[in-house]
């Protein structure tokens, strides 16, 4: 059976428009990476300064790939828009918080910077409302204490 290309050719074009919609200008006006560490030093991380989009999450994305959107390619933190971003996750709770460059990551667990603590308390994933495990049970994350 031949795959219907034309169909796949819609489909990606409404998922777009749904993205585009659900987007509507929250990429605007971010702090570029110098704007986000003058942010750094009042103890707000990058992400606070973004626009939340308003209305519900496309049915198509996922958690991560709303995050992914949403982000920008952009760090939570810094803005930093260089490499692969990693997904940044509580090591008690086991739910992802957002996306970080690596050297933010790094810093996170270690850091007591008021930034930092503000991204903990108000993650990407908080500001979206979406909820996503990292990883699975195997991992330790969401099992029930006994």
């Amino acid at each position: 059976m031949k795959p219907d290309l034309q169909w796949a050719r819609e489909e990606l074009r409404r998922r777009d428009e749904a993205d585009a919609a659900w987007l509507d200008g929250s990429l605007q006006g971010r702090p570029s990476f110098a704007e986000a560490e003058l942010l750094h030093l009042q103890g707000i991380p990058s992400c606070h300064a973004w626009i939340v989009p308003e209305g519900p999450i496309p049915e198509h994305l996922s958690p991560i790939d709303a995050l992914r959107r949403w982000q920008g390619g952009a760090c939570a933190m810094c803005s930093a828009r260089r490499g692969n971003l990693v997904v940044d996750h509580c090591h008690e709770t086991g739910l992802v918080r957002g996306l970080l460059c690596r050297s933010c990551n790094a810093l996170e667990p270690h850091s007591s910077a008021p930034s930092f603590v503000a991204y903990r308390s108000r993650p990407p994933a908080v500001m979206l409302q979406v909820e996503q495990q990292y990883g699975s049970p195997w991992d330790g994350f969401g099992a029930t204490s006994t």
